[in-house]
């Protein structure tokens, strides 16, 4: 039995949490060392994670090399000349910005796409390529079936699941600021628990600190950038004059070592130059380049770079020289060598932060590592963007790392769980309704043939599941502060009665830091789950209809089974070989950003307000929702419905002839007796002959 399919089946799209992290290995790092190290070859093996600058298991204390070239005073550009890509424009537009800030709604992307796959790609195809055997009111049906299924899918998912979704988004946006005490020292360890309260008030969370007095921040992906370090060689008179405030006559200082080269007013480059913005390149046995300032300088990194630099000037540094009594860096002509005497900085050696001269940013790092629980590896420490006085912000330690995952499992939990709990109603309510829609909202009833209701009646109902994963809270705006006024009742009930009830549960956050730990991506196994539940229904359903001829129930279980499987397996793999691709454009744009955040600092242009950091994050999970939609409900069906067939008819054909025969003589009695009158005939038959021959 050949089956037209035009099954919707169970995509599997990233999802985006409201405090905005992102896992990977259900673990997150710090996205902040991770985002624009990839086009400089500063890879590391997972967006938001923690630079561990090369794969495998590296090593706490490496060898160092400090990165040098000879330059001299050659011809120096009167401006720079940040380089501009094919495309820049567009990632920088209003419209492919707005459309990334939609991340944060991807239940509802998710079901757009695969409404858009259902109601207009396949059903093009359908009829352009209409199936062997088929006639044109077949696929007509089969057309109308696939757009009826994606527009019941994508209303059914919106009034399921928008409202758990406004809640939860409402509990950690607004109702946050309520929480008890331990619960959000559990959800934020590096939260001062004590500057949260002014005598029995609540102050406002943008009042909040951290325990080392910077000011607190939730969401540990917020961390500070440098621009690409350049040598003295390659910046710009714009860069020496308006970034380091020094006027040099650069005619005049051709073939001088920057070393020596004199200021206008008569001083040394050397003495003037503006610490602040002066850092060193590390090469780094089992990591990749590491761009450092020199007031970030780790003091237990400078130790190792002083013992791994042995007979060069680097071996010479007295390190207590470096630190005052506070433990900051001392401005490097300060520093003394082993014997006392000033140590001179080889300008060669150095590179220049200036944010005019490349768009392309780094994290900024102090060369300390922690060790990474999870992937047994130690890994570069960055930090939160909250530093006072050009100083390093938050240290994101191990424990913040471990926190933030567990609070990404918990957002899944409370965002998925109705998605998951609804599946079995909803792909039961779903196999009646999309008849009903056709008949009475469409005007198209499937002709049937004999006492078989067609197979596509019951074999597409599978479209519908795939869309319920919708959450339409658009309109709704919360605030980073939280304004209670900007929700309404109902989203405040939800956000009460369920949001934060889950939020406050340690046995939820104990599941939750469980799921953490699980490889891979939390958010695609809890719609693969969600899948094979919706898939589990319409087998069982299939299986269990009467109606149905016994060749027909086999072969459209086969291939819903088949729907589930090969495309999951398909699905992850894509993803899995897309995400180089991917990471290379979310490192543009990220780039991009931030050196539009640089200039309006630096007193350019206004930075557009439709740019937004916390987007970028958007175009990993748009990319996913997109690989996972295409997969389950378009390029699937066409490869698998032929395998099913092929299935069937190898392991059923001769069991289906049977019952088929036995489904013929209950249904009409008068079939038995015309078969025994026909093998009677055709015995006497074979009798006559034989004894014809024997004469």
């Amino acid at each position: 039995m050949k089956i037209h399919t035009t099954q919707n089946l169970n995509s599997l799209p990233d999802y985006q949490s409201t405090n905005n992290v992102l896992l990977k290995d259900f673990r997150l790092k710090n996205y902040s060392e991770q985002m624009p190290l990839y086009e400089a070859g500063l890879h590391s093996d997972a967006y938001y994670s923690s630079v561990s600058f090369g794969k495998g298991p590296s090593a706490k204390d490496a060898k160092k090399i400090i990165k040098a070239s000879k330059k001299i005073v050659g011809d120096i550009s009167k401006e720079p000349q940040p380089e501009v890509k094919r495309g820049d424009n567009f990632k920088k537009g209003p419209f492919f910005n707005w459309f990334l800030s939609k991340y944060e709604y991807e239940p509802v992307i998710q079901a757009a796409a695969a409404a858009g796959i259902c109601m207009a790609l396949r059903p093009a195809t359908i009829m352009a390529l209409p199936a062997k055997g088929k006639s044109k009111e077949d696929n007509t049906y089969a057309a109308s079936h696939s757009f009826a299924s994606g527009l019941i899918g994508l209303a059914s998912a919106i009034i399921l699941t928008a409202p758990f979704k406004a809640g939860g988004k409402y509990v950690t946006s607004v109702m946050r600021r309520d929480f008890k005490p331990e619960t959000l020292k559990k959800l934020y360890p590096q939260l001062d628990i004590k500057s949260i309260q002014s005598g029995n008030i609540r102050k406002p969370i943008d009042e909040w600190l951290n325990n080392d007095g910077n000011k607190f921040i939730d969401n540990i992906t917020d961390i500070q950038f440098l621009p690409e370090f350049k040598q003295l060689s390659d910046v710009s008179e714009r860069t020496y004059k308006n970034v380091l405030g020094l006027d040099v006559d650069w005619a005049s200082q051709k073939g001088k070592s920057f070393n020596d080269v004199i200021l206008k007013d008569g001083n040394k480059l050397y003495n003037k130059i503006d610490m602040s913005k002066v850092g060193i390149i590390v090469k780094e046995d089992g990591y990749r380049d590491a761009q450092i300032l020199l007031q970030d300088l780790d003091k237990e990194y400078l130790n190792g770079l002083i013992k791994d630099s042995k007979n060069t000037n680097w071996g010479n540094l007295d390190i207590n020289s470096v630190y005052n009594e506070k433990g900051l860096v001392k401005d490097f002509r300060e520093w003394k060598d082993i014997n006392g005497n000033q140590w001179k900085l080889d300008l060669d050696e150095a590179y220049i932060a200036s944010p005019i001269e490349e768009v392309k940013r780094f994290p900024r790092i102090s060369g300390k590592k922690r060790f990474d629980a999870h992937d047994k590896e130690y890994k570069h420490i960055t930090y939160q963007n909250n530093g006072k006085d050009g100083r390093l912000g938050t240290e994101i330690n191990e424990t913040i790392v471990e926190a933030a995952t567990a609070n990404e499992a918990v957002d899944k939990l409370l965002t998925w769980g109705p998605d998951i709990a609804t599946r079995i109603p909803v792909a039961s309510a779903t196999i009646a309704l999309i008849p009903w829609t056709l008949k009475h909202i469409f005007g198209i009833e499937k002709k049937k043939k004999g006492k078989d209701k067609p197979v596509e009646q019951v074999q597409n109902t599978e479209k519908l599941s795939d869309s319920n994963k919708t959450d339409k809270n658009e309109n709704v705006s919360f605030k980073g502060k939280g304004d209670p006024e900007k929700a309404n009742w109902f989203i405040k009930m939800f956000g009460k009665y369920y949001g934060k009830p889950i939020m406050e549960s340690d046995a939820i956050r104990n599941v939750a830091a469980k799921l953490s730990l699980l490889p891979g991506k939390l958010t695609q196994h809890m719609m693969t789950l969600g899948s094979l539940v919706t898939s589990s229904v319409y087998m069982t359903r299939t299986l269990q209809n009467e109606d149905l001829d016994p060749e027909r129930k086999k072969t459209l279980a086969v291939n819903q089974g088949l729907c589930f499987i090969i495309p999951t397996v398909a699905a992850y793999t894509v993803d899995k070989f897309l995400n180089k691709h991917i990471k290379d454009f979310e490192y543009s744009v990220s780039n991009l950003i931030q050196h539009a955040k640089d200039m309006e600092a630096f007193g350019g242009e206004k930075m557009p307000a439709h740019l937004n950091s916390k987007n970028v994050k958007g175009i990993r999970i748009l990319a996913s929702i997109g690989v996972f939609s295409l997969i389950y409900r378009y390029i699937t069906p066409v490869l698998v419905t032929p395998l099913a067939n092929w299935i069937s008819d190898k392991f059923f054909a001769s069991d289906n002839e049977e019952q088929e025969a036995a489904k013929e003589i209950k249904l009409n009695p008068s079939t038995k007796n015309n078969q025994v009158a026909k093998e009677v005939s055709i015995n006497s038959n074979k009798e006559k002959l034989s004894a014809k021959k024997s004469a």
